[in-house]
């Protein structure tokens, strides 16, 4: 499994719009090609939080790769310009698990061992 999160520093003002842009052009074409996405979070200090599963390197190249090539993201860049500013600074982050994730309950001072 991979993830990839994106962090973008986001104009407050224009927070509306730029949630607007992302699932009236970018979500679909993400969805269309395979990316599932895990959670997208405002910060109190004005980020948005994105986070994308995978399952695997491969996968994420490939689903990139299309999304790329998708002529929806074009027409979603070329719309871009027409708006405000939405960020002013964006940052990605690739993760792998470091654990596999415990399943069921955690009991108090359970730990999950590691293979």
């Amino acid at each position: 499994m991979l993830h990839r999160m994106r962090i973008y520093q986001a104009v407050t003002e224009n927070l509306p719009v730029f949630h607007e842009f992302f699932c009236g052009f970018l979500f679909p074409v993400q969805l269309r090609h395979g990316a599932r996405l895990v959670g997208r979070w405002e910060t109190e200090d004005g980020r948005v939080v994105a986070i994308w599963e995978y399952g695997d390197r491969a996968a994420y190249e490939r689903i990139e790769a299309a999304v790329r090539a998708d002529p929806d993201s074009r027409r979603a860049q070329e719309h871009r310009p027409q708006l405000p500013a939405l960020m002013t600074a964006t940052d990605e982050i690739l993760m792998s698990p470091a654990i596999e994730p415990v399943s069921g309950p955690v009991k108090k001072n359970q730990r999950q061992t590691e293979p």
